[in-house]
Parts: C-alpha cells; structure tokens; sequence
C-alpha cells in the first residue's frame, strides 16, 4: 500500500466556494511547488509522511483572484 493524496491523484475533487464571489475554487495545486525552484522534484511521498500524511494545497479564484489553503489528508491505496 502505499500513502497518496487524494486530490494530487484526482481521486477527490476540491468542492470548496470563494468566500468573496461564490464561484468554486479552482486547486492550483500542493503549496510545496510554489515555495522554490526545485520544489516540484522534491520526494513528495517523503515529505508526506514526514508531515504526518498531510498535503496543503493552494486553492484559487479564477473569477476574482481570491486565495486560500487546503489541508488533504493522504490516504493508503
């Protein structure tokens, strides 16, 4: 078995509304790729077990810009 995140995965979708526009969020993704230049090759099953299985994600207003955070917690498969 192994742990992954399930909206890395596609397994969920993030079903969360903008606090501002009302319109659904969009996922841009685990937070870790937007920190620096090699963020993205980084192990990311490591760093999720590292973190106790949990991986933030940021998520975005395509609509009016709107930012925040969500913390998926992963799950065996």
């Amino acid at each position: 078995m192994e742990l992954v995140c399930p909206l890395c995965n596609g397994l969920k979708d993030v079903r969360a509304m903008c606090r501002a526009c009302g319109v659904r969020l969009e996922d841009g993704g685990m937070i870790t790729d937007y920190v620096g230049p090699y963020s993205p090759y980084e192990l990311t099953p490591q760093m999720k077990q590292e973190h106790g299985g949990l991986c933030t994600h940021l998520l975005y207003c395509s609509t009016c810009g709107e930012q925040t955070y969500l913390i998926a917690q992963s799950e065996y498969i």
